[in-house]
């Protein structure tokens, strides 16, 4: 019996291989990739999916298994893996026409045009009247600003295929352009009368009659695509923003109620809803937040999640709660090392120093190579003002090549912290080396081309990022701002569609929208949108101010002056409204009418120290004596303080009035209270080094050294004078030589530069110094602190020659 069994297992295992040997890897793959192509056309996606990765996994030789999975992913909208499996395909093989035609679709989408033209070229090469291949052509066009081109390729082809729905679409589109809304929808729904499913003419046609303010257009056309495609998030995210947007607050709640039941084990949709409620019931996230706690109890990284949330949105102290929840179910795992990493930085807000070292000794205990626990110790040292011991610390990290774009970007911070500003912009650009899309970097190195007016390199930073992260929020909202800019209406309007998809933030979206029919001349469209997000948020700033431009285009400053004085009356309390209507006033010369405003809010908000800024703005035009002022700084700051708005502005006023020991004493006070501010302690040294008390000299001295190494030339000239007026002139003119070279119309400068020149003993240079000082002072039409003193010193010299 045993020997018989032994050889049925025998003839079983030949049988066995006997089967494997009949078929090929090849073979294999191939049987996968027809069942599965088979299971495509009747709809099982599912089981689809699974015979395809089986076929790419046993033989990773047939481009078309990619193509179908590309498909699938076209079905999910997941479109980035959709352009991998297509750009796999063709590797695999490249005369696939039907990926090239997909490929060049979906280059468009991620704004690579010229792939997208590449992929046209190389099917019509091959079949030169490919008509797909001929409409991607003209949706670059399109995008090209190249519309005439566009529109003969299109009229060719409805001329053969009067039906095509991608050419009536392209067609819409160019009609939109030109502003003819009507016959566009037209085209758009006989489009959709061939092809009820094509997402893009739906998007398209929620976007028409977004551009026309039509609401009930817009929402039932998200209903329609749910319906549809009832597993697409994307679309109900927009379609719960239109509800909060138009204050159909308890269907969006629903509608995001739904999504959250329907993926339970999913934190996205559960933190959407906190952002919802966030916008728009904050009395309800902290019960909402501890809900989902308790119904996730053993899930450790949902509990993370959420956490972090919490954090970033203003709740720390409640978020320890789920934080610690995940530490007490996973203490050393990764999610667990994260969970304490973040209990740990609340700590550090906090100044709990001695709670962040005893932290950052278990985490490190634990895992010394924890890199988010590394990087916290650093933000330890640089809020201890050990930024060297960070610094040594960063570049040790570097090595690790984990989180380098993290490393590199801290060690930026570093050196912002230490004014270099050089070795600060370095290390920000290798943080987007190695990842584009950081965001503490992009901010730095962006806005840094943005200013200096090289938005050409500004953009390639912000295409980079975009193409690594293309559904951030800050991102989408740069590209959006950037092209209204540059009056890239088509790009812009592309943004806002995808912004309105992940903004939290619901007013972002129709700002940018009112900025494009602002900036294409349409005011009235403009200021009906301005409005109604003004009714929605009455104390957006940028909308109020747009709001009065608008209307100052048309002409029409009486309507904006009615407008604001009717929305000051209904929100008395909303400060932004106040200081644009003041500002409407000073404009049209009514100070009586400003003053009242102000006078009457500092009634209702008298902690508010910009108004009293404002009212100090009034008195000095009104009495045409700037003296005036200095009762309404003195009336601000005995309710406020610690302002150091209020204080600067009085230090100031005395330094105008000539009363310096008064200027001296009240910036004295405000680096008491806020030791941080360096224009104080500018304005304090150089008034101290003027002294004619030796130690008040000194004490300037030693408050002007912070400025040895800063970037900033005034504090620069500041330290520089200081060294002259100490007795360290050779020191004091090398560095304002070199200040000089780089601000040469600065008059201060000069006359310092100029004394420093006499003191060497190069009585012809300094005296040429100060004469330009004058020069420039007078040419500027402005005066300088020792402009009297010049004018007395060359009195002496040419008095002093003529004897």
């Amino acid at each position: 019996m045993k020997a018989n069994k032994i050889s049925s297992v025998v003839i079983a295992c030949s049988l066995l291989l006997q089967t494997v040997a009949c078929s090929s890897p090849e073979e294999a793959a191939q049987n996968h990739l027809q069942k599965g192509k088979e299971l495509f056309e009747n709809g099982e996606f599912d089981k689809a999916l699974l015979e395809l990765k089986t076929s790419s996994q046993t033989s990773d030789k047939f481009g078309e298994a990619y193509y179908y999975m590309a498909l699938l992913d076209e079905k999910n909208n997941n479109f980035k893996s959709m352009r991998q499996n297509l750009i796999r395909a063709l590797e695999l093989e490249p005369g696939l026409v039907s990926a090239k035609l997909k490929l060049g679709k979906i280059d468009i989408l991620f704004g690579d045009l010229e792939k997208a033209l590449e992929q046209a070229e190389s099917v019509l090469a091959s079949e030169s009247s490919n008509v797909d291949a001929e409409l991607i052509k003209a949706s670059v066009y399109i995008k090209q600003a190249k519309k005439d081109q566009a529109a003969e390729i299109v009229k060719k082809v409805l001329k053969y295929s009067p039906d095509n729905v991608d050419a009536l679409s392209i067609q819409a589109a160019l009609l939109f352009e030109k502003n003819e809304v009507d016959q566009a929808l037209g085209l758009v729904n006989k489009a959709l009368e061939k092809d009820p499913k094509n997402i893009p003419i739906r998007l398209f046609k929620v976007k028409i009659d977004a551009g026309l303010n039509n609401i009930d257009s817009v929402i039932k056309g998200y209903q329609e695509l749910i319906q549809l495609y009832p597993d697409a998030s994307n679309f109900k995210l927009s379609l719960a923003s239109i509800y909060s947007m138009t204050d159909k607050l308890s269907d969006a709640e629903v509608l995001l109620r739904e999504m959250v039941e329907k993926s339970k084990d999913k934190v996205e949709p559960k933190i959407v809803l906190l952002e919802f409620l966030n916008a728009r019931a904050k009395d309800r996230v902290v019960s909402e937040y501890e809900s989902m706690l308790s119904a996730n109890q053993q899930q450790a990284k949902l509990l993370l999640e959420l956490s972090k949330w919490m954090v970033v949105s203003g709740y720390a102290e409640v978020a320890k709660k789920g934080l610690q929840q995940a530490v007490d179910l996973e203490r050393n795992s990764e999610t667990g090392l994260a969970s304490q990493v973040i209990l740990a930085e609340i700590a550090l807000t906090n100044k709990q120093y001695d709670v962040v070292e005893s932290s950052l000794k278990d985490i490190l205990g634990a895992n010394s190579e924890f890199m988010q626990a590394n990087l916290l110790k650093c933000r330890l040292l640089l809020a201890q003002n050990k930024t060297d011991e960070a610094i040594e610390f960063l570049n040790k990290l570097i090595w690790n090549k984990s989180n380098a774009d993290d490393v590199y970007s801290l060690l930026g911070q570093a050196y912002l912290l230490k004014q270099d500003r050089k070795q600060a912009e370095k290390n920000f650009k290798q943080a987007l080396e190695a990842n584009p899309a950081n965001l503490v970097a992009f901010s730095q190195i962006y806005g840094t081309y943005l200013q200096s007016g090289q938005k050409d390199v500004a953009r390639q930073y912000l295409e980079k990022a975009l193409a690594k992260n293309q559904n951030d929020v800050s991102l989408l909202a740069s590209k959006a701002e950037l092209d209204i800019l540059e009056k890239k209406w088509d790009g812009a309007q592309d943004a806002i569609q995808r912004l309105a998809l992940f903004s939290k933030e619901k007013s972002m979206p129709i700002y940018l929208q009112a900025n494009i029919l602002q900036g294409k001349g349409k005011y009235v469209e403009a200021i009906g949108v301005y409005e109604k997000l003004i009714q929605q948020f009455p104390n957006h700033l940028n909308s109020l101010i747009n709001l009065v431009r608008s209307y100052e285009a048309l002409k029409q400053r009486d309507k904006a002056t009615a407008y604001l004085e009717k929305h000051n009356a209904n929100h008395p309390d909303e400060l932004n409204s106040v200081g644009v209507l003041s500002d409407l006033y000073m404009a049209n010369n009514d100070f009586v009418k400003t003053k009242k405003l102000l006078m009457d809010q500092i009634k209702r908000t008298p902690k508010v120290g910009s108004l009293y800024l404002a009212l100090a703005k009034v008195e000095a035009m009104t009495s045409k004596n700037i003296a005036s002022a200095k009762n309404v700084y003195l009336q601000g700051l005995e309710v406020n303080q610690a302002d150091p708005q209020l204080s600067m502005a009085l230090a100031g006023l005395y330094e105008q009035l000539n009363e310096k020991q008064n200027a001296i004493k009240v910036y004295k006070d405000l680096l008491n209270k806020n030791p941080g501010v360096s224009l104080a302690t500018n304005n304090l040294a150089s008034l101290l080094i003027e002294s004619s008390d030796l130690d008040e000299v000194k004490e300037g001295m030693e408050l002007a050294e912070v400025f040895k190494d800063s970037e900033n030339p005034y504090f620069q000239d500041t330290y520089a004078w200081a060294l002259i007026k100490t007795g360290n002139n050779p020191e004091g003119l090398i560095l304002l030589q070199a200040l000089i070279l780089k601000e040469p119309k600065l008059p201060e400068f000069r006359y310092h530069l100029g004394v420093a020149h006499i003191n060497a003993g190069n009585r012809a240079t300094g005296i040429s110094e100060l004469k330009q000082s004058v020069s420039l002072s007078e040419n500027q039409k402005r005066n300088f602190s020792g402009k009297e003193e010049v004018k007395k010193m060359l009195k002496e010299i040419e008095t002093s020659a003529g004897n």
